[in-house]
């Protein structure tokens, strides 16, 4: 064993990684959950006709390729559980863990729909120095790593800081949204079909008002992912 190894397991040891879902099972911090958890999660993957749904959040209001998201997310789930810790827990591997796995479906899309570039949805720089990272850059990094396809971080950023949007309705989001995202280094983006990537679809308005943000270069072409789209629990 050489001495890199042996201090991993020393540290594996004296610091223990949980779940990211059930807080219970030790996990390898390149796979931040359990294989039970795992398996309970990817039981809720969303099925293609949901992705229509999704689509017409936007219909009238967007011109999109598509929009996808990977499961929906309700209130006291394993998903829940496990965005609230990469979102404010310092947990960043958990997004770049669930990019990749969502990832390999993203290639299969892409080979009908290529996509030249993953464009992770910004924050504002104040707010990522607090956080410490981007949870849409770690998510585009697992995308890439497993479909191919290149994150582009320097063509969009926000230039405004924002309040928080947890409880506004979809209106309320897009008026706190309007003018805070701008464009830099966009030469390479004309006439490119673009995946602007978020971690959660809630109302859609931040993506939307990102979106008309991109749709100002020449000739391009929009899609949306995100991991999840809230619902509520009675739906």
């Amino acid at each position: 064993m050489n001495v890199y190894a042996l201090w991993n397991g020393c540290l594996d040891w004296l610091f223990p990684c949980t779940c990211a879902a059930c807080a219970i099972n030790n996990v390898r911090p390149e796979q931040p959950i359990c294989y039970q958890c795992l398996s309970e999660l990817q039981a809720t993957q969303y099925q293609p006709s949901k992705h229509d749904e999704l689509e017409k959040m936007f219909w009238g209001r967007i011109q999109l390729e598509y929009v996808k998201a990977e499961y929906p997310l309700k209130k006291g789930t394993i998903l829940q559980q496990t965005l609230h810790q990469f979102k404010y827990h310092h947990r960043p591997g958990i997004g770049i863990y669930l990019g990749m796995l969502a990832g390999k479906k993203l290639k299969r899309i892409h080979e009908q729909h290529p996509v030249d570039a993953l464009i992770p949805l910004p924050l504002h720089s104040h707010k990522q120095r607090k956080r410490g990272y981007n949870q849409a850059e770690r998510i585009c990094a697992g995308l890439s790593i497993s479909s191919g396809i290149p994150v582009w971080n320097d063509i969009l950023y926000r230039n405004h800081a924002t309040e928080t949007q947890t409880r506004k309705d979809r209106e309320e989001r897009w008026n706190n949204m309007l003018g805070k995202f701008s464009l830099k280094r966009t030469d390479r983006a004309t006439n490119k079909h673009l995946l602007l990537v978020d971690d959660v679809i809630t109302t859609g308005a931040t993506l939307e008002a990102a979106g008309h943000t991109l749709l100002q270069i020449p000739e391009v072409r929009l899609s949306f992912f995100a991991l999840a789209h809230t619902e509520s629990t009675g739906s």
